[in-house]
């Protein structure tokens, strides 16, 4: 009986190490399910639904609110008590992808050397608001800022250099110099590794951290990786938080964003995730180029009575290649190839996809798209359309 039971043990161990690992499917390459009429939101009234979901936004983040978090609202107290609505928007990102974006592309270029021009450090010291109303100043500490008010009790405090990382200098620009008559150069001290408090007599209302690997081109193409992370109210459970990550490698870029809300009753959300996969070439040169595979964007956003979901999937592209000299081709997309697989989704159901082919089909205007299939529903009918002609169909739908 014990051999057998030996042997049975030693068979199924040898059965399992045997058994295949499933491989992962790929959610790019499964065509999105179409929208379904009378199921999903009829594009007609997307307007009216973007304007309802924005105003439960401005209500949900307002800090009138009654619903608002109460250690929020004691922190928004302190500084802003007649504000208006919180931003929750991902602006920050969306201004770093557009920069990124005219840096590949040859468009606002900075200069990466370093000339003699206005350097603006940064701040450093502490100043304190004494409660007999005079100001008061101290040097210390030299890596870091400090404001302090003896009435309210706030302090915040500022990092500058965490575990003693070294500052950079960014181009800003210019400025002009009333004196030399002309327009000079200005550069701003930037933290590697910083980090910054909000306190209330003794309590830690808010906190942010932030590193960033500047690389060796800075001011031409940005930081290699850089993290920020912030929260406001509380640390645990925050109410309030938002997070960026972004690197750009060898390998590709990739940017997740994201910030959360939460009141006594309701929370609000919105995500983006973006990965372009490719190779990169002399990123600290003018001949900057980068070959693209694929890509994947997922962004959402999810309010109480409005939730958002989207993702666009790029697989095996093709036959091109994105830099200055490059985009100045006529005919820049002609021989592109590769497959799109996206969709929009309102509430849980798919209210447009897209899928295909993106390499350019068998008509004459030499533009990719032809071949990617659009589906959503308008005035009551599912309709199908390829992508420029969807494009122009649903500009229409955009105000005026």
């Amino acid at each position: 009986m014990k051999r057998t039971t030996a042997l049975l043990t030693v068979t199924t161990l040898l059965l399992a190490a045997c058994k295949p690992t499933p491989t992962p499917t790929d959610p790019g390459a499964t065509t999105p399910t179409a929208p379904v009429t009378g199921k999903s939101l009829d594009l007609q009234t997307a307007p009216e639904t973007a304007y309802a979901a924005a105003k439960q936004f401005n209500t949900l983040t307002n800090p009138a609110n009654p619903d608002l978090d109460p250690d929020l609202k004691t922190l928004m107290a302190l500084f802003m008590p007649e504000s208006g609505p919180m931003n929750l928007s991902l602006d920050r990102p969306a201004q770093i992808g557009r920069q990124l974006l005219d840096r590949v592309t040859g468009r606002n270029k900075l200069s990466s050397q370093s000339v003699a021009g206005i350097r603006e450090p940064l701040p450093t010291g502490t100043v304190t608001f004494k409660a007999d109303g005079t100001l008061e100043r101290s040097d210390q500490p030299t890596d870091g800022a400090v404001m302090v008010n003896e009435d309210t009790g706030l302090r915040v405090e500022a990092k500058w250099r965490v575990n003693g990382a070294p500052t950079v200098w960014v181009d800003s620009g210019t400025r002009y110099d009333s004196v030399k008559n002309t327009w000079v150069p200005v550069q701003t001290e930037v933290p590697t590794n910083a980090s910054g408090t909000i306190s209330e007599k003794g309590t830690t209302r808010a906190g942010a951290t932030f590193t960033m690997t500047p690389g060796n081109c800075l001011n031409t193409f940005g930081p290699e990786a850089l993290k920020l992370s912030a929260w406001a109210g509380r640390q645990t459970n925050a109410p309030l938080s938002m997070n960026l990550d972004y690197s750009w490698g060898a390998q590709g870029l990739n940017l997740k964003a994201s910030a959360q809300h939460t009141t006594t009753q309701n929370a609000g959300s919105v995500n983006v995730d973006l990965s372009l996969d490719g190779t990169t070439a002399n990123r600290c040169t003018d001949t900057l180029t980068f070959t693209p595979s694929g890509a994947t964007l997922l962004a959402d956003l999810s309010l109480p009575s409005h939730k958002i979901a989207s993702a666009v999937y790029l697989r095996d592209v093709r036959n091109i290649v994105i830099s200055d000299a490059e985009l100045r081709k006529q005919n820049f997309f002609q021989n592109v190839g590769g497959s799109l697989n996206a969709y929009v989704a309102y509430n849980g159901n798919n209210i447009l996809t897209a899928s295909g082919s993106i390499a350019d089909g068998n008509d004459l205007d030499l533009v990719p798209g032809d071949q990617v299939a659009v589906k959503y529903v308008r005035d009551g009918k599912l309709v199908e359309k390829n992508l420029p002609v969807a494009l122009k169909d649903l500009s229409t739908l955009l105000p005026q």
